[in-house]
């Protein structure tokens, strides 16, 4: 089975500076911590002057819209959501989207190259024995939502038409 990164696509005029009033401590993105996120949060952002909302925001979080959402739950029924507007004050510009509490597993092999800080990865290789039941997850142990779907789930995002969502296959060992 192939397993795929899922990010923002790049080259929109997507929001940014989102969260920039932390409404929601990133920290607590996890399973152990996320009774700590309100299950309603109004995020601030930026929009540029014509601006697409995907359906799917990785940075600084990564959130879905309500389809993707619907699809994440299909395959991984247990999941909790946390819902975000995102709310742009100026132009009142708004935006609803759910944050997905997904499970984080520590998958990386020996091959994945880490930035020299450690803190971000160029090339990402998995473990294939660590995540064969898991439909969808995040790599644990970053600060960054590296969000990986397996390929049965990224054919049903896709299906579904989602716009806005970049995808990467990524390696397995």
């Amino acid at each position: 089975m192939k397993y795929y990164l899922l990010e923002t696509e790049k080259g929109n005029a997507i929001p940014y500076s989102i969260n920039k009033n932390r409404a929601i401590d990133i920290r607590y993105i996890n399973q152990e911590n996320s009774y700590k996120i309100s299950n309603c949060s109004v995020v601030e952002m930026e929009v540029p002057r014509e601006v697409f909302f995907p359906d799917v925001i990785s940075t600084p979080m990564f959130m879905v819209d309500r389809q993707f959402a619907e699809v994440i739950e299909m395959y991984v029924p247990e999941t909790i959501f946390k819902t975000v507007y995102l709310l742009n004050q100026e132009s009142g510009m708004n935006a609803t989207y759910f944050l997905p509490i997904l499970e984080e597993i520590a998958c990386l092999s020996s091959k994945t190259e880490k930035s020299r800080g450690g803190t971000e990865l160029r090339r990402i290789v998995l473990k294939k024995d660590m995540i064969t039941s898991k439909p969808i997850f995040r790599i644990a142990g970053f600060s960054h939502s590296y969000v990986i779907g397996r390929m049965d789930l990224v054919e049903s995002v896709l299906r579904r038409g989602i716009k806005g969502i970049g995808i990467i296959e990524i390696d397995t060992v």
